[in-house]
């Protein structure tokens, strides 16, 4: 069996696989037409609370782009792509979190839930990304539209899309598949899950 490292092309965005647990929200299909009205919170233990735009993301922070591998963690659907968008430790970073904070907690607007700890988004700072763009042009609405979490290293279940939500705890949240079925919180690609 091959493994994503095999091969080294870009995955055409149409070719890529895509894997929705709650449907593509509503909302997000209505941004399509006037993505001004999109919003993603940045809540919990900060000294301050952003509500930022798709244009604040692209204009308020610095653009970085880096080569992803997105990958199921059946280890059967993967693709290599070009992310670009806002470093979300910067986003993190301009709310100024509390020294309580260790954990970040991630909300789609389908209602699917993710989590990072605060540390290893420190440790990483270029591995996870505000994604608004992938292979050059604007995220897909089937992608994540507006802003998804690009993870490097991660599986898919740590990329959640349709982002609205970053939201700092001082409490070992759980997302969807970590705390439902027990899933390994790091989520590394290439090692097992549960």
């Amino acid at each position: 069996m091959s493994s994503p490292e095999d091969d080294t092309r870009v995955t055409p965005v149409e070719e890529l696989f895509t894997y929705h647990i709650f449907g593509v929200p509503d909302e997000c299909q209505r941004l399509t037409a006037d993505p001004a009205g999109y919003s993603l919170a940045v809540t919990g233990l900060v000294g301050e609370t952003l509500a930022l735009s798709l244009d604040d993301l692209k204009g308020g922070f610095a653009e970085h782009s880096a080569e992803m591998i997105l990958q199921c963690m059946t280890n059967v659907h993967w693709g290599r792509i070009l992310v670009a968008g806002a470093r979300l430790l910067d986003v993190v970073e301009r709310a100024a979190p509390s020294e309580a904070a260790w954990k970040v907690a991630l909300r789609g607007a389908d209602g699917f839930t993710s989590d990072l700890s605060l540390g290893e988004i420190r440790d990483n700072p270029e591995g996870f990304l505000l994604a608004y763009s992938m292979n050059g042009e604007p995220l897909e609405l089937e992608h994540g539209f507006p802003v998804r979490l690009a993870s490097d290293g991660r599986y898919g279940y740590k990329w959640p899309k349709w982002l609205v939500e970053v939201d700092l705890v001082d409490h070992d949240f759980k997302g969807h598949y970590e705390g439902r079925r027990g899933w390994s919180d790091k989520g590394i690609r290439g090692e097992r899950v549960t």
